[in-house]
């Protein structure tokens, strides 16, 4: 090649790079210009897509687009978890996840489809709650200390009820058996909290933990007991029950939590946008207040991208070793 051509080519080279320069800038610089999709993967209708849905709309709001709720459910959130990874990095495809998405599955299932830690960019924490411990009224079990002096007096015949393995209540109610003891109580799975409820306040079920939205008129009709809440204070829905920790079992700590994340390479602008509006929304008065009254005792739990990938990989960590310990498997 002669001196001419290469140097043209050098410069066409270039000038093309450039050009892909200044277009990826604009397309940031113009970022969202059409609607974005946020993958949920639980059902419609559910808590956790009744959240996604309030938050998404005011983040739509502010950002010009409409942010779109494709509900993609299966395997734990594994389906629509693989589904974003793969998903081209340009902000236009979100994931919706939480504790079984992004620090429970890598350690209960052999075959994972994504990485929870290098799949996907990590735009904000969203929604941090917990869970109420209750105990049928017949057991007479009025607070944790008593819980665990009857469990060990009765070892092997106390039974709890889940929504399921692996579910946030399962792991809580683990958790709670080593931190008193390694407390021998049988759990009973079942296909979502409300059959595990009937049972427990018809008498074929000891305890469980339930959210606060279900658990507070089982115990405000007196048919329930709650004892504690498993997270690091007090539930706003029911602040006259205590924490674990508060109520005996000093250091418990158990919360379910969610954030959106975007695919791995997203470009960097494109997320602090994505960041600045979910934040915004999340401190926005009219969402606070219907959070406020929902009954949950969930809360906003905006984070920067940094202080989210931080949470990720402790909770990783904790999940591994509570999964270890029990020997949990879902495959």
């Amino acid at each position: 090649m002669n001196r001419f051509k290469r140097k043209t080519t050098t410069l066409l080279g270039a000038t093309l790079l450039s050009m892909l320069t200044i277009s990826t800038g604009w397309a940031q610089d113009d970022y969202p210009s059409r609607p974005i999709r946020l993958v949920v993967p639980y059902a419609a209708g559910g808590g956790t897509d009744i959240l996604a849905r309030q938050l998404t709309k005011k983040v739509g709001e502010l950002l010009g687009q409409p942010i779109i709720v494709d509900n993609k459910p299966g395997a734990g959130t594994a389906i629509g978890a693989a589904e974003v990874a793969k998903a081209t990095p340009d902000g236009y495809t979100l994931l919706w996840g939480d504790n079984a998405t992004f620090a429970l599955n890598p350690h209960v299932y052999k075959k994972l489809a994504y990485d929870p830690l290098t799949s996907f960019t990590p735009v904000t924490l969203t929604v941090r709650g917990a869970l109420v411990l209750l105990t049928a009224d017949r057991l007479g079990v009025k607070n944790v200390n008593d819980l665990i002096t009857l469990s060990k007096s009765q070892a092997g015949k106390l039974t709890y009820g889940t929504p399921g393995n692996g579910t946030p209540h399962h792991l809580a109610m683990e958790a709670f058996k080593l931190r008193a003891g390694n407390l021998q109580i049988q759990h009973v799975p079942y296909r979502g909290e409300a059959p595990a409820i009937q049972d427990l306040i018809g008498g074929s079920l000891d305890l469980m933990f339930a959210g606060a939205r279900v658990a507070k008129p089982q115990t405000e009709s007196g048919r329930a007991v709650a004892l504690a809440v498993s997270g690091s204070k007090r539930n706003t829905a029911m602040p006259d029950v205590p924490t674990v920790s508060e109520a005996g079992l000093k250091g418990y700590v158990s919360e379910y939590w969610h954030g959106v994340v975007a695919p791995a390479k997203t470009p960097p602008a494109v997320v602090a946008k994505l960041n600045a509006a979910f934040v915004k929304a999340m401190a926005s008065p009219e969402l606070v207040s219907w959070i406020n009254n929902a009954g949950s005792g969930a809360e906003w739990t905006g984070s920067t991208p940094v202080e989210m990938q931080a949470h990720m990989v402790q909770e990783l960590k904790n999940s591994g070793e509570l999964v270890k310990t029990i020997g949990l498997s879902l495959d």
